[in-house]
């Protein structure tokens, strides 16, 4: 039997066999029998110049949903998301933002819309506006303080607001800190990120006073602090105007201020050098309390300041701590350390029966001088244990004269006439008066349609 091989094709035999399986340059596609590059791998694959084609669907919805955030606290800079959607449509219902702090800014964005720039709208500058009741379908608006301090952003459409690819909802903190709580504020100037509102008043300044029933029993720094933060629309609020939008008649006005409620959480730390019969009087704004030789001059500029030429003079009020309440300059006492009783550029307060009060910044500290009989700076020469009264000057000082106290406690924890230094505690104070309390943000949708890849 003849087991030779017929071919099926009369030109079979003359045919190059071709290797389909790799993949060759375009024009290689035309022409399968060129020559292969000889740099190419074996097992490169061709990969479509288009991605393939994917299906979505759409699936129809109807379902409530109400979203629920907080209490949480923000430090400046902060922003959360308290929604962020882009995978479904729907109608937003409503927006609540509980904070205590009206600078705290509320950003809405659906599909094209935005509320307001990046920063969002706030509490302040709708409150100034007077938008307390809803204006159309997209208007926010605020509901004054409450009895706890706190304040709502709201939005809430006669009609639900449509949204067909995303939503965003957020909440930030643009506020920043700053170490002059109840002190003395630069110029009287207080400016503001770009979006937010510039404060009417800087009044968390010192040169004011705070006045509560529930002050007077209250001892000591710590206590106090505790009891400040939580009175409210009672709150410590010093009119101070700032000057900052005088000069910029298109800066945008807030009512209230930054660094208030929570971010007023600082200390009031009672002078460790305090020893009971300590006398402390204080003079009128611009009043020389002592005409001894060496006392410093106070300057008569009036409550608060003003400018002369381009240059602000703050006001300034004096001072004088007496050993005992005789009142007398050169009265010495072995326990009573002049040099210890306040530092320079504190933020002063102290405290008689029901009221808080916070002339402002330590300026100037002398003392008197037993060695040369007249007062000299702290920063020319050290108090010594023989010396006597120690005078403070402040700015901006309190617009009236303030009234005597003495000392009642040898613990300062139980002094219920005391004073001493505004502190930060285990913050700084410009990291907590830029802190922001968000109570709560409760968020209303329906949503009407799922994208599903």
């Amino acid at each position: 039997m003849n087991r030779r091989h017929i071919p099926y094709y009369e030109d079979e035999g003359l045919m190059e066999i071709v290797d389909y399986s790799t993949p060759r340059r375009g024009e290689d596609l035309t022409s399968p029998n060129s020559n292969r590059r000889t740099n190419q791998p074996k097992d490169t694959v061709i990969l479509p110049s288009a991605p393939a084609h994917r299906t979505t669907r759409v699936i129809d919805d109807s379902l409530f949903i109400t979203e629920r955030i907080g209490p949480l606290t923000l430090n400046s800079g902060d922003v959360i998301d308290a929604l962020d959607l882009s995978n479904e449509a729907g109608d937003i219902i409503s927006i609540e933002v509980v904070t205590d702090n009206p600078y705290t800014g509320v950003y809405l964005e659906m599909d094209d819309y935005k509320n307001a720039a990046s920063s969002g709208v706030t509490a302040a500058e709708l409150l100034m506006r007077n938008r307390v009741t809803p204006t159309d379908s997209r208007d926010f608006y605020a509901e004054d303080m409450r009895e706890d301090g706190n304040f709502v952003v709201k939005f809430s459409p006669r009609e639900p607001q449509t949204y067909t690819s995303k939503v965003r909802v957020q909440v930030r903190n643009d506020i920043r800190g700053t170490q002059k709580v109840f002190g003395l504020v630069t110029d009287h100037r207080m400016k503001m990120r770009a979006g937010l509102p510039t404060p009417r008043l800087i009044s968390h300044s010192g040169g004011w006073y705070l006045k509560h029933q529930e002050i007077a029993g209250v001892a000591g720094g710590v206590n106090l602090s505790k009891v400040m933060r939580k009175l409210g629309p009672y709150r410590y609020e010093a009119p101070i105007r700032n000057m900052e939008p005088l000069d910029n008649s298109n800066k945008q006005i807030g009512t209230y201020n930054p660094h208030m409620n929570g971010a007023l959480e600082v200390e009031l730390e009672p002078s460790f050098a305090l020893r009971p019969g300590i006398r402390m009087v204080g003079g009128k704004v611009g009043e020389t309390i002592s005409s001894t030789s060496g006392a410093p001059t106070c300057n008569t500029t009036p409550w608060p300041g003003n400018y002369v030429g381009d240059t602000f003079v703050p006001s300034e009020q004096q001072y004088i701590i007496y050993v005992d309440e005789t009142e007398t300059e050169d009265t010495t006492h072995p326990d009573f350390n002049g040099g210890g009783l306040f530092a320079h550029l504190t933020s002063m307060y102290f405290k008689k029966d029901d009221t808080i009060y916070f002339p402002g910044e330590v300026r100037d500290i002398h003392h008197y001088d037993a060695t040369t009989s007249s007062f000299a700076s702290h920063l020319a020469a050290p108090y010594d244990t023989g010396d006597g009264a120690v005078i403070i000057t402040v700015s901006p000082g309190l617009p009236f004269k303030p009234p005597k106290l003495t000392i009642d406690s040898p613990d300062p924890l139980e002094q219920l006439q005391t004073f001493g230094g505004v502190v930060g505690g285990i913050e700084s104070v410009k990291s907590i008066s830029g802190k922001v309390r968000v109570e709560e943000v409760i968020i209303r949708r329906k949503r009407s349609k799922t994208l599903l890849a």
